[in-house]
């Protein structure tokens, strides 16, 4: 899977974006795909936090473990797939104070790995991609009511 990256401009101030999107328990709003997530051990996030997520990504099942590499609240989140996960993938969000509101931007970079290797790569591709956008359409219409 090459490397995605979309923004959105959302209208309120950085730390509100932020503290909605660190909240774990909150991300099935605003992701369709996800089913389940829980961050381990559950409380405040911190570099070496797991995230364990359950989605369904083309009509299947996906288990991944994250591990927050780069934490800096209001600024930057990173976090990379662990070897049991179903896909290998890092993730980066960045949040950015903008005229109006709060620059977010997503990119995911990663490898099919299992089942998802059978599929192919520009199908992978712009699944993701669809994800990616759906996934921040969907933030900016819950954070602007």
């Amino acid at each position: 899977m090459p490397g995605h990256e979309a923004s959105v401009v959302i209208h309120r101030p950085v730390e509100d974006v932020f503290e909605y999107m660190d909240d774990v328990s909150r991300e099935h709003e605003w992701q369709p795909q996800l089913e389940d997530a829980q961050q381990l051990p559950p409380g405040p996030a911190a570099v070496g936090s797991r995230r364990r997520y359950v989605s369904q990504f083309m009509g299947k099942r996906v288990e991944n473990t994250y591990i927050i590499r780069t934490y800096e609240p209001n600024r930057r989140l990173l976090l990379e797939t662990t070897p049991d996960s179903t896909i290998n993938v890092t993730t980066e969000i960045r949040w950015e104070s903008v005229p109006g509101g709060t620059k977010v931007t997503m990119s995911l970079d990663g490898s099919a790995k299992g089942p998802l290797k059978l599929v192919p790569r520009r199908l992978l591709s712009a699944a993701f991609a669809k994800d990616l956008e759906r996934a921040l359409t969907r933030l900016k219409e819950r954070l602007e009511i």
